[in-house]
C-alpha cells in the first residue's frame, strides 16, 4: 500500500473510532437517548459519517454494516419506542460487527471483497431481526421523505471529486470540479442554502488563489456534512463557513450598463400581462430566466403552496 493510500487510510480509521465511541456510549444507555431527540440524532449522524466515509474508499463491508446501523437508528429518530433488552441486544450484535471490522482495517488487514460479502450475509438477519421489531413496537411509522436517491448520488460525487484533487491541478481538472458542483446542485433538495453552498463551492474551485492543498478538506467536508443534515431533516441548519466563502473570494461584480439619459417626467412602465395558459407562463420564464432563477422561483413557489395548504 503507498503512503497517501495508508495516509488517507489511517484520516479514516481516526474518525470512525470517534464516531464508533459515540455509538457504544448511545447504545450503553438506550433508554435514557431515547429521551433526548439529539442524542438520537448524534448517534445516527456518527453511523452515517462512517457509511459515507467508507464509500469513498471503497471500504464496501463497513459501508454496508453501518448503512443498515443507520437505518434502524433512523426509525428511532422518527418512532420513539419503548427500549427493551432484545432491541438493546440487536443494536449491540450488529454495532460489534462494525467495530470488528475497523479494528481489523487498523491491524492492517486490508478488506476484501470476499471477506465483506461474508460479513454483510452474516450479519443481514440480526439488522432485519432489528428494524423489523423496530417497527413493530412503533406500529410501523412510515417514513421521512428524501429526495430519491440524494444521499448515495452526493457520496458517488464526492468519491469523484476527491480523486480529482488528488490528481495534477489543471485547468481541465478544475472544470470537472465545476461540473460536479452543478451536478450536486441539480439534486435539489428543496433547502436553499444547498444551492448557495455548490455556488460557493464553484467559485472556490475556479479561484486560481485557491490551491487543492487549501480546496480539498473544506470543499468534501462541508458538502458531506451538509447532506448529512438534510437527510436528517435538519437542512435548516446548512450553512456554507466563512472559510468557504474566503476561498469562494468576492462575489464578482457586474457592470452598470450605460443608459440614455430619460426625460424627467417619464411615465412608469405597465406589466405586461400574463397568459392565462400556465404552459405559456412557463415557456415565457424559461425564456426571460437562467437556470438558478428558475431554481429559486420554483422553492418559492413550493414554499408558498405549502403555506397556503397549512
Amino acid at each position: 500500500m503507498d503512503a497517501e493510500k495508508q495516509r488517507v487510510l489511517g484520516f479514516f480509521i481516526e474518525g470512525a473510532r470517534e464516531h464508533l465511541d459515540t455509538i457504544e456510549r448511545g447504545l450503553l444507555n438506550l433508554q435514557a437517548a431515547m429521551a433526548d431527540p439529539e442524542q438520537v440524532n448524534e448517534l445516527f449522524r456518527a453511523a452515517h459519517s462512517v457509511k459515507g466515509d467508507a464509500a469513498m474508499l471503497s471500504l464496501n463491508g463497513i459501508h454496508k454494516v453501518a448503512h443498515r446501523l443507520e437505518d434502524c437508528f433512523k426509525i428511532l429518530q422518527e418512532n420513539p419506542v419503548r427500549i427493551d433488552q432484545q432491541v438493546e441486544s440487536l443494536f449491540l450484535r450488529g454495532f460489534d460487527t462494525l467495530h470488528e471490522l475497523v479494528e481489523k482495517l487498523q491491524t492492517g488487514e486490508g478488506e476484501t471483497d470476499g471477506d465483506a460479502q461474508k460479513v454483510i450475509s452474516e450479519v443481514e438477519p440480526v439488522f432485519q431481526q432489528l428494524q423489523d421489531y423496530l417497527k413493530h413496537l412503533s406500529g410501523g411509522g412510515d417514513e421521512k421523505s428524501i429526495p430519491p436517491g440524494f444521499d448515495s448520488k452526493v457520496t458517488t460525487t464526492l468519491k469523484k471529486m476527491l480523486q480529482i484533487l488528488r490528481a495534477e491541478d489543471t485547468k481541465g481538472e478544475r472544470q470537472k470540479l465545476t461540473l460536479l458542483c452543478d451536478q450536486l446542485a441539480q439534486l435539489d433538495p428543496g433547502v436553499e442554502a444547498w444551492q448557495t453552498l455548490l455556488l460557493l463551492s464553484k467559485r472556490a474551485v475556479l479561484n486560481p488563489q485557491a490551491s487543492y492543498k487549501a480546496l480539498a478538506p473544506i470543499l468534501i467536508k462541508e458538502i458531506k456534512q451538509a447532506s448529512t443534515l438534510i437527510v436528517t431533516n435538519k437542512g435548516h441548519d446548512v450553512s456554507p463557513s466563512a472559510n468557504l466563502r474566503k476561498l469562494a473570494g468576492p462575489e464578482p461584480a457586474t457592470a452598470p450598463e450605460a443608459s440614455p439619459a430619460k426625460p424627467a417626467a417619464e411615465p412608469p412602465k405597465t406589466a405586461a400581462a400574463l397568459p392565462e395558459d400556465p404552459k405559456e407562463i412557463a415557456k415565457l420564464l424559461i425564456q426571460q430566466l437562467d437556470r438558478k432563477k428558475l431554481v429559486a422561483v420554483a422553492q418559492m413557489l413550493v414554499r408558498y403552496i405549502k403555506q397556503a395548504k397549512a
